[in-house]
């Protein structure tokens, strides 16, 4: 499918900042990570759909990524773009027609935001999309194509708000969800697995279950990442002690928290603190000077990932 620069799953271990020849789409499966476009950061949580367009500069300021698993494809448009635009084209044998590539390109290009609360649909979606284009059938690109089809316009009722609202949650779902709410202001209990589920008042298989259906993810995963994002914005936007900060996290010592920290973010605390929490004004001049990334540097990057992942 010529369209199509690269796509795959895989754990992204780092984005370094950059721009594509074309409009990139990525499903959060898993993670709790924080992506920035424009110089804007935006935390990128499990279950959420992250869009750029090719004048877009994005990547991460941080040097490591934490444990994650996304669902990616990155696709040309009728040309690079590569300054801003209100609109634009898609290829042609994407099937839309002028009108409604006015529609969909005024939504993605007036978006103050990248990161949204992907539907039920576009989760299905994008997992579907790839394994087509891993797949050999003599209809793949044809089926690509609907399913790319789909996934933009769900996308676009999705950045201007037009979502339908899925179905009610179960009564355990709705006790997860209110647990989850509340974990960032007490993440510094020593939350184990059987309080989580006397919490929630079901049995801890079905804590699992739940956690893993809305989240992505395991009850104490989750609350890992929601750890490292608090211990982030304190060190970010407060000048707290590390040791106060490892309390205040839910870590008995200062040690295990820099160490545990250091695996989730390739740095240690004090190391964020003075150097990632943020662009200096030469870092952002030189974002704003990246030129596009090479199709072919793309592809080897994606693939490098994809056999991570396959390893593990």
């Amino acid at each position: 499918m010529n369209e199509i620069i690269s796509y795959g799953r895989f754990q992204c271990s780092e984005l370094a900042p950059h721009k594509n020849r074309g409009m990139e789409i990525t499903y959060i499966e898993k993670g709790l990570m924080e992506w920035m476009a424009e110089g804007v950061p935006e935390k990128v949580e499990s279950g959420s759909i992250y869009f750029t367009l090719p004048w877009q500069v994005h990547g991460s300021v941080n040097p490591k990524e934490p444990d994650n698993t996304i669902w990616h494809v990155l696709f040309h448009l009728k040309k690079d773009y590569p300054t801003p635009q209100t609109s634009f084209h898609f290829p042609e044998t994407f099937g839309f027609s002028r009108e409604e590539m006015d529609i969909l390109s005024k939504v993605f290009s007036k978006s103050k935001h990248h990161s949204f609360p992907a539907t039920p649909a576009l989760r299905s979606l994008m997992p579907t999309l790839i394994g087509e284009l891993q797949s050999t059938h003599e209809m793949r690109d044809a089926h690509s194509r609907t399913l790319l089809r789909a996934i933009l316009v769900e996308l676009k009722r999705i950045v201007s708000g037009e979502v339908v609202a899925a179905g009610a949650h179960t009564y355990s779902e709705q006790r997860v969800q209110a647990l989850i709410a509340s974990l960032p202001a007490s993440c510094d209990q020593h939350w184990t697995l059987a309080e989580m589920a006397d919490h929630c008042g079901i049995q801890r298989t079905q804590l699992g279950k739940v956690f893993q259906k809305l989240t992505g993810s395991t009850p104490m995963e989750y609350l890992f990442r929601i750890r490292m994002e608090h211990a982030k914005t304190l060190l970010r936007e407060t000048d707290i002690k590390i040791i106060d900060i490892a309390f205040e996290c839910g870590y008995g010592t200062s040690q295990y928290f820099a160490n545990t920290f250091k695996q989730a973010t390739g740095a240690t605390p004090s190391e964020y603190r003075k150097h990632i929490s943020g662009l200096s004004a030469s870092e952002s001049r030189d974002w704003k000077k990246i030129q596009f990334r090479s199709e072919e540097e793309e592809r080897q990057r994606v693939q490098a990932f994809s056999r991570s992942e396959t390893e593990h």
